[in-house]
């Protein structure tokens, strides 16, 4: 005989708990004889917190400050002395709301209350068995068939599901591999399923794997004893997540041998939940109340009521209705609304509603449901409150009318919300078409659920907008429910709605509106600034409107061209043509024609038009817009950049290079500092966006010339320390293709190998070479217009060694040859006019070529140009005018040749073009699994990171360290984020140094934070004790960033 044993709960607090019931001021306003036993000089109308000794009162008014903050039910633990010694007490606040008022009620259950027993269950089912595990007689009787008739015929089948698909509860039959024969509608549809879809199918194909690895273990269980199993509050697959209230109940259905054959599945309320009322107080308490008040288990029981109720529903007042049913009191159609809201798992906050009590004189009455749940979140009653409306109440109700009328048949998107804590009241389906929401989601979201993080300061700027009648502000962003973003404007109203202050706002959607607009404005923008001569003409040719850069460039004022046909400016002979391809040819396509065009002068110069016809709403052409493009004909001009490029590094070299070391560094904090501005701007325009750009790619462009120049400049002092050492050519590839990689990845350019000697021994030194060797690749990378370029190394003329570079697999394009022999001209001013090359990489490549005794040479191939080369002595030959230290290296153990071939056995012209695979972010941060403590006295940077961080599990606030305090002795966080400057007389650094000393927080991260960023204040701040610091405000990435690399390092 196998044992299972099963918790209860004890039913503590129905009846024999101290309880009492307080007002938001603490005073006591009912209370129960228990409580009155354990504080005798408890009465009606005192000071609850009076009551207790310090240690005590600190604890209860902690916890009531959290319960008034966040309308939530919050514990701690007190103690008593009594007549048997010390007894503990669980102490449980929970918000009582009515009307417009909260009351508190305050239960003291003894520690340790809930206490566990054992009740054994026998898991053999035999029929007389069954009436303990289940009694639903229509269990009873399908499984009594199903033992008849199974294995089932085509027609018995048929019978069976008819009777299981009328049950309320789950029913299900699979054969010993877990494969479905028998399931009811109840079971498929909390499986998202049909019947149809699910039988002949294993379960693992529709439970989540937990559920499946548990199934396993029960069922081989089964199996292997013949027994039942009974599965309590099992999690099961029904949308909306756990069913606390179900148990599984699985038996086999044996044959007369005893094997089992099969596996029947049912589900059952367990008994505690059925029972269990914990949280519920005593009726009596509820008694003297000052207002109309109930208290229903879910079993639809009265579990306290009000005399106040009871007067008010016209009851006799020595009734007593404690454990009667509601409907002795309550209408049929009262009953349907209070169940509908006791299902809808989706509400868990209060109701509030209109209702008019026909059978009680037609009462009217504002109704609020309020859920009860304990401390393990179970639902197991609803608070009911009434509260009689006075004909103020009906001129409310019939202007909450009107505004209902006025929103629901309005063509504009309307919505109204409370202006105390920002949540929606009211939405039209305008508004929801939208944004995009469900009429319930919507209402159950507040306003801030509109904007984007970075957006949440719009919505203090949107409420100090003032809204004239008729007058829209904006516009603002707000966000979809697809996370996309529309821009509005919006009209807003001060209301009374259902007797709280509110604001209605009509919502217009501008995003077209502002999207056309920014359209015309770059439109403008290049109309006016572009260096092209623009005319715009009627559609029969005829000049309307012209651009400045047509006076500029053509001579032609506005005045002399307005209403004059646009061929007149033509030559001649051009005349017709433009007229028939343009003009008179009817295309809706722009179009591209050359032409001579006329000056004021009466010259004619050659110009290509590009013309583009202009639509009305018709698609007709009404006009058209000529783009003028003059063709420049060369000008010579004297080369004075030549002329004085021979003097520009005249300079004393050694004064040279100390300059360049000295402005280096400053120049260095200046571009750092203009990135950081760059990456801080949160959204940046698309000007933003180029500028941020601009100084990116000069910021690049600057370091590599003042590298350059500092390296060229130590060159140039002619005492130069130089390291011949043994090397081989391949051992330097990896390092090359490093150097080279970040200008390969701007340019699109893959640089790729052709053939490379294995055997290429080189005594030279290294770190130039490889130096001018990168310089060699980045000038083909740069210069070239193919997509890729190709190195090659071979042993040359048996001392030398050629690297050789094409960018065509068949051969080096003329244009980049021509390129190459123009960069290591004389004319330095060439590379820079044509390639956009500093003078000083040309000058280092060019003296680096020098020291290395290196030439250049065009390799051909069948009389034609086949590549450019580098050709480097093998071994390292001086140059003669060079004054060098030349040190001695140990001479380096030559490899064997067998281990260079195979690592470089894949170097050869066949190789393919390499992929850039981008690394997935595999260090995923996960912020459901952590709490965090933000010490901030600015309300508004509260919100902000609340909104940027809901996803945290918890997030407690404190403007001080003094309201921090109970906080970190009563919980635990995994972070805490810490403004310097707080509110109190502890400031950030005060404050870190009292919690690294609390217990348990000596290593839990601390982040410090605040406005006033000085250089080097990251350091500073970990040097304090800090373990990292943010810049405000405190965006999602930037701290998502820190908190990587203190939780994933």
């Amino acid at each position: 005989m196998t044992t299972v044993t099963r918790t209860k709960i004890s039913n503590s607090g129905i009846s024999g708990t101290p309880s009492v019931i307080i007002d938001k001021g603490g005073k006591i306003i009912a209370l129960s004889a228990e409580f009155k036993k354990l504080v005798p000089a408890a009465t009606a109308q005192s000071i609850f917190f009076e009551l207790f000794e310090e240690e005590k009162l600190l604890t209860l008014q902690r916890i009531f400050i959290d319960v008034r903050k966040y309308e939530t039910i919050s514990k701690d633990t007190i103690n008593f002395e009594t007549e048997s010694g010390i007894a503990n007490y669980d102490v449980v606040i929970s918000p009582l709301r009515s009307d417009n008022n909260i009351y508190f009620i305050v239960n003291f259950y003894t520690a340790g209350q809930n206490i566990s027993t054992s009740e054994t269950q026998k898991f053999w089912i035999a029929s007389s068995e069954l009436e303990k595990i289940s009694d639903d007689k229509k269990i009873h009787s399908i499984i009594n068939k199903i033992k008849l008739t199974y294995p089932f015929t085509f027609i018995e089948k048929a019978k069976i599901q008819k009777e299981i698909n009328e049950l309320e509860d789950y029913f299900w039959i699979k054969d010993t591999f877990s494969k479905y024969l028998l399931v009811n509608d109840k079971y498929a549809e909390s499986l998202g399923f049909k019947t149809s879809q699910i039988e002949n199918k294993n379960e693992e194909e529709f439970l989540p794997k937990y559920l499946t690895n548990l199934y396993k273990t029960i069922d081989a269980y089964i199996f292997g004893s013949s027994n039942s199993v009974i599965v309590d509050s099992i999690a099961t697959p029904i949308v909306g997540g756990t069913a606390r209230d179900l148990s599984i109940v699985q038996f086999p259905l044996c044959d007369l041998d005893n094997n089992v054959v099969a596996l029947i599945g049912f589900s059952k309320k367990n008994e505690s939940a059925q029972t269990e009322t914990k949280g519920i107080p005593n009726s009596l308490i509820f008694t003297e109340l000052p207002f109309a008040i109930a208290l229903a288990d879910k079993d639809f029981k009265f579990r306290g009521v009000s005399k106040e109720l009871i007067e008010l529903m016209s009851l006799n007042p020595k009734l007593d209705l404690f454990g009667q049913g509601l409907s002795k009191v309550f209408e049929k159609k009262f009953l349907q609304i209070l169940e509908e809201y006791n299902k809808d798992e989706n509400i868990t906050g209060p109701h509030t509603f209109n209702y008019v009590f026909v059978e009680r004189n037609n009462l009217h009455a504002v109704v609020l449901l309020q859920k009860i749940f304990d401390e393990n979140e179970r639902f197991i009653g609803t608070q009911i409150s009434l509260n009689k409306k006075s004909d103020y109440d009906s001129e409310t109700e019939a202007k909450a009318k009107m505004y209902d009328a006025i929103i629901q048949h309005s063509s504009e998107a309307m919505f109204i919300y409370d202006i105390e804590n920002l949540k929606f009241l009211e939405v039209n389906d305008v508004a929801l078409n939208l944004y995009g929401y469900k009429r319930i989601d919507f209402l159950n979201m507040d306003l801030t659920d509109l904007y984007a993080p970075e957006d949440i300061q719009t919505i203090i700027e949107s409420g100090e907008s003032k809204s004239g009648k008729g007058i829209y502000s904006g516009p603002w962003r707000h966000k979809k429910s697809d996370g996309s973003s529309v821009l509005v404007e919006l009209n807003r109203s001060s209301i009374d709605f259902n007797n709280k202050k509110a604001h209605l706002n009509i919502v217009r959607n501008v995003s077209e509106q502002s999207e056309l607009k920014r359209k015309i404005q770059v439109l403008e923008t290049a109309y006016e600034n572009t260096s092209d001569a623009i005319i715009s003409t009627d559609k029969d040719g005829f000049i309307t409107d012209i651009n400045d850069q047509v006076t500029k460039k053509l001579g032609y004022s506005k005045k002399d061209l307005e209403t004059r046909p646009f061929i007149t400016l033509l030559s001649d002979d051009d005349r017709a043509k433009v007229n028939k391809n343009i003009f008179h040819s009817g295309l809706l396509k722009p179009l591209t024609i050359d032409v001579g065009f006329k000056k004021t002068t009466g010259s004619i110069q050659s110009a290509a038009i590009i013309s583009t016809p202009i639509k009305n709403y018709n698609g007709e052409i009404e006009s058209f817009c000529l783009i003028v493009k003059l063709i420049e004909e060369p000008v010579a001009v004297k080369d004075l950049a030549h002329s004085q490029g021979d003097n520009i590094l005249q300079i004393d070299p050694p004064f040279l290079s100390n300059i360049f070391h000295e402005i280096l560094t400053p120049i260095n904090v200046i571009l750092g500092f203009t990135q950081e501005l760059g990456e801080s701007i949160p959204a940046p325009n698309e000007e933003q966006k180029e500028a941020i750009d601009i100084i990116r790619e000069n910021q690049k462009l600057l370091l590599q010339i003042m590298d350059n120049a500092v390296e060229y400049s130590t060159l140039e002092q002619k005492v130069i320390k130089f390291r011949p050492e043994e090397f081989k050519f391949v051992d330097i590839l990896e390092e090359l293709k490093e150097n080279i990689r970040k200008t390969a990845e701007d340019k699109k350019v893959v640089m790729d190998y052709g053939k490379i000697s294995t055997s290429i021994m080189m005594e030279t030194d290294k770190t130039k070479f490889l130096s001018l060797l990168s310089l060699f690749v980045k000038f083909a990378i740069q210069i070239t217009k193919e997509n890729a370029v190709y190195l090659s190394a071979s042993v040359y003329e048996s001392d030398y060694c050629a690297v050789r570079i094409k960018d065509n697999r068949n051969g080096i394009t003329p244009y980049l040859l021509k390129a190459f022999n123009e960069l290591f001209s004389a004319d330095e001013n060439m590379s820079r006019k044509n390639y956009g090359f500093s003078r000083f990489s040309v000058k280092l490549a060019k003296k680096e070529i020098d020291l290395l005794s290196v030439r250049k040479e065009t390799i051909m191939k069948e009389g034609e140009a086949n590549e450019f080369a580098l050709i480097v002595p093998l071994k390292f030959v001086a140059g003669d005018n060079e004054k060098m230290e030349v040190e001695s290296v140990t001479p380096v153990k030559k490899p064997e040749s067998i281990n260079a071939s195979k690592q470089f056995s894949k170097l050869n012209v066949e190789q393919k073009n390499a992929e850039i695979i981008p690394v997935k972010d595999s260090m995923a941060l996960e912020l459901g699994l952590l709490s965090c403590l933000y010490l901030e006295d600015q309300v508004d940077s509260q919100m902000l990171f609340k909104v940027q961080f809901k996803d945290l599990k918890s997030i407690e606030f404190a403007p001080s360290f003094e309201n921090a305090l109970p906080l970190l002795k009563t919980k635990k966080f995994d972070f805490i984020v810490m403004d310097i400057n707080l509110q109190g007389e502890y400031n950030g650094l005060d404050a870190l140094r009292i919690i690294r000393k609390m217990p348990g927080f000596r290593s839990v991260p601390i982040i410090a934070s605040t406005a006033y960023v000085q250089p080097g204040a990251r350091d500073n701040f970990i040097a304090a004790g800090f373990s990292d610091f943010v810049s405000k405000p405190l965006l999602r990435e930037k701290l998502l960033e820190v908190l990587r690399n203190l939780f994933q390092g």
